[in-house]
């Protein structure tokens, strides 16, 4: 059985952990003959072919995001089945599973949750032409074409059993190695952020991987992939704080040697002195951390489990030992205006961070947020027509003290203010529309403010250029 998986095309370029692992997984444990990944998001060449070539696979999964919807469903509609089975899964999966399964018969089957046991599973039920509804983490059809939930699946509770992910499988990384790894340490975060949707996607429960096991895989990646830096990409690094300092320890005295940064986030409360020294010490040039809001009032209603000030105390402590902090922040919080948004310009700018970066609100299912809005907001779109980022941000819903046109100005206000200029850009658009674009949005948003910009541009401009030509 030929078992290919696709990662529809995004807004940023980056490989997709997730495929990662269940390629590496579904190698290793399941009766698969061939195992392949087409990752056009990272790779936009030979499209016709490739889709071509997509059709001749038994099984065909994708990866499904929210803001990937759109693309995925162009690429399933092209696939000449012929006999394929077509099985959908990812995060907008797990959020919306059931909804999507009946609003597209082109899918025979959905998984939902962490993907290597349950798809391992599924396959071995389509291979032997077994029942599927006994499997849990699955959405079906019965025989009357109802589709029909088996909830989430288990998730891998001791992740040193899962093998390293396959990224050579990629048809994006096939002869051409990997400029910034992915690494995933740990899974889940307990939490209960309002906004937020990782919990229901991934789970509460925090599992993590051993640190011994951790350096292996830098160790392979850098003679399989000739990695230059990796990337941590959990959602609570620095959880267990006495982990992270042993992980900064193993990276020296292995002499890993590489450049690494946590872009997906650390939490402000999470983080000492003696720990972001071994961060630094240890290769680690930047951490974001998720502000969300400079007003405190927003800041506490959003049940982070943090203060302000604590987010002060740790800016300060990465500026001490030379570590850029990029700053998460979010435009329409409830209780949010225009005037406020504002606000939490100004306190990123007095905190003196890298570089910011102020997302749309999207309100996700099951999540307080989403409550809140339905009782105190006017629903615009659906939820899965929303774009937190990007060229095109969409609002999803507003208020009568924050409408849609305001929304929308404090989106670019607040960005190009704070000099994230990717938030204009599509990487893969071209340099030449990307460039017009931004300068675009600075005249209209910041006029006044032109020649710091341009000030800032001459100054980085070789790292901008790198972040725009860095596919990988």
């Amino acid at each position: 059985m030929k078992v290919c998986i696709i990662d529809p095309k995004g807004i940023h370029f980056g490989i997709n952990t997730g495929i990662g692992y269940l390629a590496g997984y579904l190698r290793e444990h399941s009766a698969v003959d061939e195992i392949k990944v087409f990752d056009f998001n990272n790779n936009t060449s030979d499209i016709e072919k490739r889709i071509k070539e997509i059709s001749s696979y038994d099984v065909v999964g994708f990866s499904i995001k929210s803001f990937t919807l759109d693309n995925a469903m162009k690429v399933a509609r092209e696939i000449r089945r012929e006999g394929s089975v077509m099985i959908a899964g990812g995060p907008h999966i797990t959020l919306d599973g059931v909804e999507f399964m009946e609003q597209h018969p082109e899918f025979d089957y959905a998984v939902m949750g962490e993907g290597e046991l349950t798809f391992n599973l599924l396959l071995d039920a389509i291979k032997n032409k077994k029942p599927v509804d006994g499997i849990k983490g699955i959405i079906f059809r019965d025989d009357y074409g109802k589709c029909i939930s088996n909830g989430k699946g288990d998730r891998v509770e001791d992740l040193d059993t899962i093998p390293y992910p396959a990224y050579d499988t990629f048809d994006s990384v096939q002869g051409k190695g990997i400029y910034n790894y992915p690494l995933v340490t740990s899974r889940g975060c307990p939490y209960l952020c309002t906004y937020c949707c990782v919990k229901g996607v991934i789970g509460k429960k925090w599992y993590a991987r051993k640190v011994e096991y951790i350096i292996d895989e830098l160790a392979m990646a850098k003679k399989k992939y000739n990695i230059d830096c990796f990337n941590v990409q959990d959602d609570v690094f620095t959880l267990d704080m006495e982990r992270a300092k042993e992980f900064c320890d193993g990276l020296m005295k292995e002499e890993v040697e590489l450049k690494w940064s946590c872009p997906n986030g650390i939490r402000a409360d999470k983080v000492d002195d003696e720990l972001m020294g071994k961060m630094h010490s240890s290769g680690c040039f930047g951490v974001a951390m998720g502000i969300e809001s400079g007003v405190e009032a927003e800041f506490d209603a959003i049940k982070k489990g943090e203060k302000l000030d604590d987010i002060i105390s740790a800016v300060h402590l990465a500026k001490k030992h030379n570590v850029w902090v990029f700053g998460n922040f979010i435009v329409g919080l409830p209780g949010a205006t225009l005037a406020s948004t504002r606000e939490s310009i100004r306190f990123a700018k007095g905190l003196g961070l890298e570089s910011c970066i102020f997302n749309m609100i999207v309100p996700f299912p099951n999540t307080e947020v989403w409550e809140w809005v339905k009782k105190n907001g006017t629903i615009i779109m659906d939820w899965k027509d929303g774009f937190t980022q990007g060229k095109s941000p969409k609002v999803v819903f507003d208020t009568l003290e924050f409408k849609a046109e305001d929304r929308i100005r404090a989106y670019w206000e607040s960005n190009i203010k704070c000099k994230n200029y990717f938030c204009c850009m599509d990487e893969h658009d071209s340099l030449f529309s990307n460039i017009i674009r931004v300068l675009y949005s600075i005249v209209r948003y910041d006029f006044f403010g032109l020649p710091s910009h341009l000030l800032w541009m001459a100054k980085h401009s070789g790292r901008i250029l790198g972040r725009i030509l860095k596919k990988t």
